[in-house]
């Protein structure tokens, strides 16, 4: 499954564990995406806590409107809701990727494979 750069750097983010991976540098577009997702799934003290962590990264780029925003997010830090945030985004994942042209090839080839044994 293919995660997109704002998906990656959220996990990283929301990641209790000290900085291991360092973010990847994302547009100002990107990371307002962030700050969106982040009201959204109501995670923003989970981010709020990462930006602090990944401070001295050097690819944290975020715009100084949009890191503010973000440091000041409202509410706790409820597991249920990251956990909603990680299962939603997985299914979304999930389902973008599911079906690449090389899997309905596949699927295509074999269907009339199976045709043609059942016509002999």
């Amino acid at each position: 499954m293919r995660k997109d750069v704002i998906t990656r750097n959220i996990e990283r983010l929301t990641d209790s564990e000290p900085a291991q991976e360092p973010l990847e540098p994302m547009s100002a577009w990107k990371w307002n995406k962030l700050y969106r997702l982040a009201r959204q799934y109501g995670i923003g003290p989970w981010i709020a806590d990462g930006i602090r962590r990944h401070e001295d990264d050097f690819y944290m780029n975020i715009p100084a409107g949009t890191r503010q925003q973000l440091l000041e997010l409202k509410g706790e830090k409820d597991k249920e809701l990251l956990e909603r945030y990680h299962l939603e985004t997985g299914r979304r994942l999930s389902a973008k990727y599911r079906y690449s042209k090389y899997s309905l090839q596949v699927y295509l080839s074999d269907f009339i494979h199976t045709i043609k044994n059942i016509e002999e």
